[in-house]
């Protein structure tokens, strides 16, 4: 079953994004200063195959994303939409984030104003080349790189078009408290939240064998249905205490580094938190995570919320998102976005039954497909979209 999986979700891949054997685009280096800090920033610049002139979109990626990680769930989105774009007529630019890909600064040390300021840059710049069609360049933003792409398109230089895939509608605060690992936290060697869940699997285990033995000693469907749904119902209820003792908990580290400016402060108090929760936890982890949660980048998305400015946002938009994103909540986040876009009569959604938050097919990842493959679907339809924006 895994193996027809595999080849089934290759087979689409080859298909969407056309593996052909000709040149599809011209390839340039750029590089560019963001006026935010004088800071050099490194990019690739893709250009089709012909005279133009082109539209183009800048691509904006999740916060610290690792440009030399190809296999990456983020650069194998990014990565794929840049080939399918290119090889559809549309030029790319992708610029490296601050402290990656020989890009100048810090990713943990990088605002988001910081990163509006670095995307405007982008947009200035392909405004000056003569292959593309300066009314036709936009945005295009992933998680965290789609509210930048919104901050942009709240500002007098915005784009033409700005595409938010997975963007948060919620505060920052309030949608890292409610993420099943928050935001930026280390917490990958610590044992507690696996024992619990392999607790969970043992108890549904030891109900099943139950059952069985009381069918064999002429308990009937029904009694053994009720004690099965009893049992279900008993584990249901200490996952939600469980996940509620989650959310409490992070919601309450996010408000120490919120309300404590003095970072050796707010580190040591979240290590005490961390190490109450987490007992099990290492202490190179521990310090790997109070650190996170205390650098400018994060403090800066602690603080942000995306409705003050989404009203100034009067350029055409199109909203995605996977229906299955377990970090940024569709329903929520979608409903959210919309309202503060309300004004713009030029907002269209588009979800995608299931897909993760890198748009990848979360059957793909249950059978454990490594790395799970992107939706060809999103692309074509962001393709699409953008076109139909002239």
């Amino acid at each position: 079953m895994r193996s027809l999986l595999i080849v089934l979700f290759s087979v689409c891949i080859l298909l969407s994004f056309g593996a052909l054997s000709k040149p599809l685009d011209r390839a340039e280096a750029v590089v560019l200063t963001s006026p935010a800090g004088g800071v050099r920033l490194n990019g690739t610049l893709r250009l089709p195959i012909g005279p133009g002139p082109f539209p183009a979109v800048v691509l904006l990626s999740e916060h610290g994303t690792d440009a030399s990680d190809f296999n990456s769930a983020e650069n194998q989105l990014l990565g794929g939409m840049a080939d399918y774009f290119v090889s559809q007529g549309v030029a790319v630019l992708r610029l490296q984030e601050r402290g990656q890909g020989g890009s100048e600064g810090s990713f943990s040390a990088t605002t988001l104003a910081e990163r509006t300021a670095d995307a405007i840059t982008a947009l200035n710049y392909l405004r000056t080349r003569p292959q593309l069609d300066v009314t036709h360049i936009g945005l295009v933003g992933h998680g965290e790189g789609g509210n930048v792409a919104l901050l942009a398109g709240a500002q007098p230089l915005a784009p033409a078009f700005v595409v938010a895939l997975a963007a948060a509608g919620l505060p920052g605060r309030e949608l890292l408290a409610n993420q099943p690992v928050m935001y930026g936290k280390v917490l990958g060697h610590d044992s507690t939240d696996a024992q619990r869940q392999q607790e969970y699997q043992r108890q549904a285990l030891a109900a099943e064998q139950e059952a069985a033995k009381m069918r064999t000693q002429g308990s009937n469907a029904a009694q053994v249905q009720t004690y099965l749904d009893q049992q279900h119902l008993r584990q249901k209820t200490a996952i939600r205490r469980d996940e509620e003792a989650r959310i409490k908990h992070q919601r309450a580290m996010l408000e120490i580094v919120r309300q404590t400016p003095d970072n050796a402060q707010a580190q040591a108090i979240l290590s005490n938190m961390l190490r109450q929760r987490y007992p099990n936890i290492a202490p190179t982890d521990v310090q790997a995570s109070v650190q996170l949660l205390t650098t400018p980048a994060y403090r800066s998305y602690l603080a942000f919320d995306p409705q003050p400015t989404l009203a100034n946002v009067r350029c055409p938009v199109l909203l995605l998102q996977g229906e299955d994103d377990a970090e940024v909540n569709a329903t929520v986040n979608l409903t959210l976005l919309k309202k503060g876009l309300h004004s713009n009569p030029h907002v269209a959604e588009l979800r995608y039954p299931g897909l993760n938050h890198a748009l990848q097919f979360s059957s793909a990842k249950t059978a454990g497909v490594s790395p799970a493959p992107t939706s060809p679907d999103a692309p074509a339809n962001i393709r699409t979209w953008i076109m139909s924006q002239k």
